[in-house]
């Protein structure tokens, strides 16, 4: 019996100790991050990203042990990181959402800017393989091939057939790095992130 209470005892103490340091880095984590706002409300994307990873470091090298014996060795070990990184995520949801919601805010509006172009011409094909593509003609003559690979707003275009061959349509869309198979490398194609017609 003094074993099993012995055996609780140690599971319950290594969980509250765990739950601290989870604790203490995180509201390290608010505090530091809280310092830069004014910095922060400048930055986007990566910037901010790199702010907040510098902030995670700072704690984490100021508690490397008990980090340590948490989560393991956690520098160069990407499943490590992450988990610690959700945790302190989710713990700032309740230690400090203000800044948790600076920091998403920022990044999405990161996301939401990134840079689209439109072009109207007369859709010369629609080919539908592992992806649908289709093939527009522009005012010079020119076919450009787009691919339709994410939903957005006017997507019903497409799937509820109002759109075929020799209907003239505006374009809206992003280049985007992906994998060709066929030339077996990465190159940019144009991805459809709108339609008008």
């Amino acid at each position: 019996m003094k074993k099993v209470i012995l055996i609780i005892l140690v599971v319950l103490s290594q969980n509250i100790f765990s739950q601290n340091i989870t604790d203490t880095v995180t509201k390290e984590v608010c505090d530091c991050i809280s310092s830069k706002s004014d910095k922060l409300k400048d930055l986007k994307g990566s910037d901010l990203e790199l702010q907040l990873g510098l902030c995670i470091l700072a704690s984490y090298t100021k508690h490397q042990e008990e980090v340590k014996k948490q989560y393991g060795d956690v520098v160069g070990k990407e499943k490590a990181m992450e988990k610690l990184g959700e945790e302190i995520g989710m713990k700032m949801v309740t230690v400090c959402p203000e800044t948790l919601m600076l920091i998403a805010g920022a990044s999405d509006e990161f996301t939401d800017t990134e840079e689209t172009e439109q072009l109207e011409g007369k859709i010369v094909e629609i080919k539908t393989e592992q992806f649908v593509s289709i093939l527009l003609k522009d005012k010079n003559s020119r076919t450009h091939s787009f691919l339709l690979l994410n939903y957005f707003d006017s997507a019903s275009l497409f799937t509820e057939n109002a759109i075929k061959k020799n209907d003239t349509v505006i374009i809206t869309y992003q280049e985007q790095e992906l994998y060709d198979p066929k030339s077996k490398e990465f190159r940019y194609f144009k991805v459809i992130k709108g339609l008008e017609k």
